[in-house]
């Protein structure tokens, strides 16, 4: 064992580090959770880099969370070791030495998604529709699986900084089909930001329930926060069972409205209103991507396709109201149009002031227009 010094706001702490875990040699401490520690270490003799997460033994002190922080360990070598992706870490070595559980881990040599955005905030709207995508292919991966991952967010997310790929990590509480639960039924679990309605409320889940959790990973890469946030994990939890978050395009104006209604219907409330599948979602973000980034208009009609519930209602109010605002400057224009040709023989002054009185009720017919896209 070898020790180095760590400093926080606080303290300096010294912590104990392994030189060697099983065949892998450890080099550095790289993270630090409430379980263990995660170590870049060499594969011996192959001297390969990889990323070796570990959970020493707690002693008999508290054998009931020593028990539950196990069975977690276990659950989640067991759910990397049947998937395999390129959007998901993949396992080397899973095993138990010199008291200490550990997984040795595809090493990704870049930052977490969390870092990324806290440095960028917000992204470039073609990086979060490629980043999307990616993690996207990786949950259809786990899902078709039997692994629900239950715990989607940007700090689970690690992104190479040599081909800018995205990887999911961190299945400590993941539910694999089958399996036996780790967790008891009425218990919430996850992280409460990212946390879907039915995790909030110790309900039953299924894949939809990581597409909740993507959606505002997604809604976060856009406005540069989660929708719901705070230093009270409960009323974060509430939130995210009652409270209707606040549109992106309300936050950030350059929003393609298909990637917006995207990640509305991503968030929805209920489950069933939501995609039912991450391929889904794909399928719509390439659509983002064919029509345009720059293209802030939509047809109500397509609108219907992707908005549910009590959205299709306000979509439908909306799309009457919009007819009836293009019927009314129709007939204004047609007014306008008999009143020149009326005044034309008459004075050419006239030509004139009624093309200006049409190019104004026009531009004013647009703004309207937009407006009410946007809104």
């Amino acid at each position: 064992m070898g020790f180095y010094r760590r400093f926080n706001k606080k303290e300096l702490i010294l912590v104990q580090v392994p030189k060697k875990i099983a065949n892998f040699e450890i080099i550095r401490e790289i993270g630090r959770g409430g379980m263990g520690s995660v170590y870049l270490a060499k594969q011996l003799p192959v001297g390969r880099l990889v990323a070796i997460k570990t959970l020493p033994s707690q002693g008999k002190n508290d054998p009931e969370s020593q028990n539950e922080a196990v069975r977690r360990f276990e659950s989640e070598a067991r759910a990397i070791s049947i998937l395999m992706h390129d959007n998901i870490v993949s396992l080397y070595d899973y095993g138990f030495v010199n008291g200490m559980h550990y997984l040795a881990m595809q090493y990704i040599d870049g930052s977490s998604l969390f870092d990324i955005i806290q440095k960028r905030k917000p992204l470039p709207i073609e990086t979060i529709i490629e980043y999307s995508k990616q993690i996207c292919r990786g949950l259809s991966c786990a899902h078709s699986k039997g692994v629900v991952h239950r715990d989607i967010k940007p700090q689970n997310i690690l992104v190479s900084k040599d081909d800018n790929k995205c990887h999911i990590t961190d299945f400590g509480i993941a539910r694999i089909k089958g399996r036996e639960r780790v967790t008891m039924v009425g218990m919430a679990v996850g992280t409460p930001e990212y946390m879907s309605p039915e995790q909030a409320e110790g309900k039953g889940f299924d894949q939809r329930t990581d597409i909740y959790s993507l959606g505002i990973l997604m809604y976060e890469m856009c406005t540069g926060n989660p929708p719901f946030c705070g230093e009270d994990p409960i009323s974060i939890a509430y939130r995210q069972v009652t409270e209707i978050p606040r549109n992106p395009s309300k936050i950030r104006h350059d929003i393609p409205v298909r990637l917006e209604l995207i990640i509305l219907k991503a968030i929805k409330k209920n489950r069933n209103e939501r995609y039912s599948y991450a391929s889904d979602v794909v399928r719509d973000l390439e659509l983002v991507l064919s029509e345009g980034r720059d293209s802030m208009s939509t047809d109500y009609m397509s609108v219907n396709k992707y908005l549910s519930g009590s959205d299709n209602r306000a979509v439908s109010a909306a799309s009457r109201i919009n007819r009836n605002i293009l019927k009314q400057t129709t007939n204004a224009f047609r007014s306008i149009t008999r009143k020149i040709n009326t005044t034309a023989s008459k004075n050419s002054n006239s030509i004139i002031v009624g093309l200006i009185i049409l190019v104004s009720v026009s531009f004013a017919a647009i703004i309207v227009l937009l407006a009410m896209l946007l809104n």
